[in-house]
């Protein structure tokens, strides 16, 4: 006798072993926040904002308008609650994780291979605060971690992406916003975790940051830093543009 899985079952439990994690927790200088307490919350792929585990869910491809701030990030939907964080220029900050755990574990950690990046927005002039902001402008990179080794991820069992503010930035508000991708073997099969912080840098520089990128569509599917079909030597991955504004 053969046993058939309905459809909607079937994809109900496809999504259940692909949720993830969710970059929801600031660190500045140390200091961890709470969940979502800088961070616009994201909903699951059914729209729901109650359940951390639907929030893990993967975004397919750099193309998808989600990979711009998260799934449902906006209008943002913990509008009473979310603050602006206050960092000083050229301060050590990370974005960490929380999701589903495994086999007792206490915290969620990375355990996808893929680089992480980080990216900096600032508020456009005209828009009265970050709130208000859709994330459609322009934003420039400030931090890259790739591979450690020829066979090793850096961001791979790591709780947190962990990066400096440049000291050069120039004062202002900003959505900060983090990616961390897994490079497809398949063409079109990567996945992305992306989430938007909002902050306030003070004790800024006047540089000029750059060169600048907007989301979606900042990559293609094919490029090769997303489409990668040779993952057992990282030595032959390509960082993915735009270059790192250092300040």
């Amino acid at each position: 006798m053969k046993s058939a899985v309905l459809p909607w079952l079937a994809t109900a439990l496809a999504q259940q072993a692909s949720a993830h994690y969710v970059f929801n927790r600031l660190i500045v200088n140390n200091t961890i926040s709470r969940e979502f307490q800088y961070v616009r919350d994201v909903s699951g792929n059914a729209g729901t904002y109650d359940d951390l585990w639907l929030k893990t869910f993967p975004i397919y491809g750099p193309e998808n308008a989600n990979v711009t701030c998260g799934r449902g990030s906006f209008p943002v939907h913990n509008a009473d609650t979310i603050q602006t964080a206050t960092i000083v220029a050229g301060s050590d900050v990370g974005l960490m994780v929380s999701g589903p755990y495994y086999e007792g574990d206490v915290q969620g950690y990375i355990f996808h291979e893929g680089p992480g990046q980080v990216f900096l927005s600032k508020l456009p002039d005209g828009t009265k605060s970050l709130m208000e902001y859709d994330g459609k402008g322009d934003f420039f990179k400030i931090a890259y971690a790739g591979p450690a080794d020829k066979t090793t991820w850096s961001t791979m069992d790591t709780l947190s992406v962990n990066f400096t503010i440049p000291a050069a930035t120039p004062s202002g508000k900003y959505l900060l916003r983090i990616e961390h991708f897994m490079p497809s073997m398949t063409l079109g099969q990567s996945q992305w975790f992306v989430n938007c912080a909002h902050v306030d840098i003070v004790g800024g520089g006047n540089g000029s940051p750059g060169p600048m990128v907007r989301f979606p569509n900042a990559y293609a599917e094919d490029d090769p830093s997303i489409w990668f079909p040779t993952p057992n030597d990282l030595s032959l991955y390509k960082e993915p543009m735009p270059a790192v504004w250092k300040g």
